[in-house]
């Protein structure tokens, strides 16, 4: 099963949201998050959160709709995001897409680019996705398909990646030690071919920019 969670940062584009939606897809709402479902003429299965910037026209419509709701107090131990995470576990997602939990909000998006290591744990493929960037974690060697000059970027998220090799792209790299957020692997770019990193232990952000 997938779920499709959108929180309350920078709202997706209609056309990106929809090109995602799937009939069988798990919708959830977080916050203002809901904002979102409401204005794209989109029914959600849950709405949660502490509903503290969401619309509550909005939400009023989505409960008269018989949408599923769960309301938290603001002084909480997770992140309304998180919960939506936690949310998404429950219904056995294993794979998970993240609309809205990247912008302006430094503090916001850091906290949910930690929540792709609690997917990795969880063994649920979790992305995270707006108008500029598709984002995941990997930790093992990864083969990826792209037309050809698509960009593509490597970010170390251990301390140090061991023996890390990059095939097949413009700008490839063999038996180098990438160390934590080192600018060595962005910006690389798909030729006519897979693109394929392999490294012996770590842990490695990938992005596609779409901008």
């Amino acid at each position: 099963m997938r779920a499709i969670i959108i929180s309350g940062g920078k709202a997706p584009s209609k056309e990106l949201l929809l090109s995602y939606i799937k009939e069988d897809d798990i919708l959830i709402g977080i916050d203002k998050g809901c904002d979102v479902f409401y204005e794209y003429n989109i029914t959600p299965n849950i709405i949660l959160g502490d509903f503290d910037s969401a619309k509550k026209e909005y939400i009023e419509e989505f409960i008269k709709k018989g949408v599923k709701i769960e309301k938290y107090n603001p002084e909480k131990d997770y992140t309304d995001t998180h919960l939506g995470y936690i949310k998404a576990k429950e219904a056995n997602a294993d794979e998970i897409i993240m609309f809205g939990v990247t912008g302006t909000r430094i503090d916001h998006t850091l906290a949910n680019f930690g929540i792709l290591f609690m997917a990795l744990k969880d063994k649920i493929k979790l992305e995270i996705i707006d108008d500029n960037n598709r984002i995941f974690i990997i930790d093992k060697k990864t083969t990826f398909k792209g037309k050809k000059g698509e960009l593509i970027s490597f970010h170390a998220l251990s301390n140090v990646v061991k023996n890390v090799n990059i095939e097949g792209a413009k700008y490839t790299l063999k038996n180098y030690d990438m160390t934590l957020l080192e600018p060595r692997a962005i910006c690389n770019e798909f030729l006519d071919k897979d693109i394929t990193i392999s490294f012996d232990k770590g842990i490695i952000m990938v992005i596609f920019p779409m901008d």
